[in-house]
């Protein structure tokens, strides 16, 4: 005998539609009760370019969980970087971060730059970052807080290559910067410095605003820096808007577009994006990705959406080249894998997640060569 399969009551599917109904329009009005905004405060560690974004709660009695999306212009980049342990990681954008706001508070949500590595030294890259409402729901009275976020996830490295002061070694040669990955929290942390042997020979202790990088030191050498050993995030509340509402905010949209921020912990000043200049007759040059010329040899490849056909996406459209002529006999390059080229042999391969290709796995993608005759 079958068994039948009565269907539901229609009074419980009009009382189904009407909470799913009445959830929507809730979630909706809660949504609407945010608003973002940004001013003109300027985020600490980025000059006088970079802007705090504000949310605030609009709703005179109901707390607000919203939850905010974080995303690269152009949109939904990714980057190579290191995470707390030294280990490679890809960031991705866009992001996400929750923050719960109370009846008519204002808060700080994030700046509207941050850093990565840039695909040509002495870098690094100024990112603009376009913050935006995602979702929002109202608290219910004595619901409880979301627990704390780990501060070791917000804290990681990236590596800016082409820097001479930084030779090559057991991790691929560059200047590590340690980056504060977290929005609207500020990031204290501690790690080792250590010698070629493992052996401690210092310590830092960084202290670094919402999005904001510092130079930690080479990835190789005698005073290296070592993996976090500890982490702890800083919140600033926020602020009734009844008792101070900044007159320097401009609300959303239409956001205005981001300006390169000038550095102000970077060792050298730090350029705008600009379209890479293409066909220089220099020792090293900048081409569209193709074939290489007689003589030339590949170093590197970025993506720039500025040339080369103007990708939206990630697309490694520009070429980094080197001439070989001009080099002595005995000379040592690092080139992009491949063939060696007349007259010179490999001596070496390493693994850079920050060049040639970008591999995020470990495999040897980079080729040390040295000259014959």
């Amino acid at each position: 005998m079958k068994d039948r399969i009565c269907p539901a009551p229609a009074k419980w599917i009009i009382v189904l539609a009407t909470v799913s109904t009445v959830s929507h329009t809730a979630f909706a009005a809660a949504l609407d009760d945010i608003r973002i905004e940004v001013s003109h405060d300027s985020c600490e560690g980025f000059g006088d370019k970079s802007r705090i974004v504000y949310a605030t709660n609009l709703n005179p009695s109901q707390t607000i969980d919203a939850n905010f999306k974080y995303d690269s212009v152009p949109a939904q980049q990714h980057f190579i970087l290191f995470d707390a342990g030294l280990n490679p990681i890809t960031d991705r954008f866009p992001k996400f971060r929750p923050r719960r706001l109370a009846p008519h508070e204002m808060a700080n949500v994030g700046c509207t730059f941050t850093y990565r590595a840039s695909p040509q030294p002495p870098g690094p890259l100024p990112l603009p970052i376009v913050i935006d409402k995602q979702s929002a729901s109202y608290v219910e009275p004595g619901a409880p807080k979301a627990p704390p976020d780990d501060a070791r996830s917000f804290a990681a490295f990236y590596l800016q290559g082409g820097i001479n002061e930084c030779g090559p070694g057991t991790k691929p040669p560059g200047l590590f910067y340690l980056v504060n990955l977290h929005p609207y929290a500020r990031l204290s942390a501690s790690m080792n410095l250590l010698d070629d042997r493992g052996a401690r020979v210092g310590a830092l202790t960084p202290n670094l605003s919402p999005l904001n990088a510092m130079r930690v030191g080479c990835s190789n050498g005698a005073s290296k820096p070592g993996p976090i050993t500890s982490a702890t995030l800083e919140v600033t509340a926020g602020v009734p808007i009844s008792q101070s509402i900044p007159p320097t905010v401009s609300a959303l949209p239409p956001q205005p577009a981001p300006q390169v921020p000038e550095r102000r912990e970077a060792p050298v000043d730090t350029p705008a994006l600009a379209p890479l200049a293409l066909g220089t007759i220099l020792r090293t040059q900048n081409v569209c990705a193709g074939s290489v010329p007689s003589g030339w040899i590949k170093i590197n490849d970025a993506w720039n959406p500025t040339v080369c056909g103007n990708p939206a996406t990630v697309t490694y459209n520009v070429l980094t080249i080197e001439q070989l002529s001009d080099q002595p006999v005995g000379a040592v390059l690092h080139a992009c894998k491949g063939v060696a080229p007349p007259g010179w042999v490999i001596v070496g391969t390493i693994w850079n997640p920050t060049v040639c290709g970008h591999p995020t796995s470990n495999q040897p993608n980079v080729m040390a060569i040295k000259r014959l005759n």
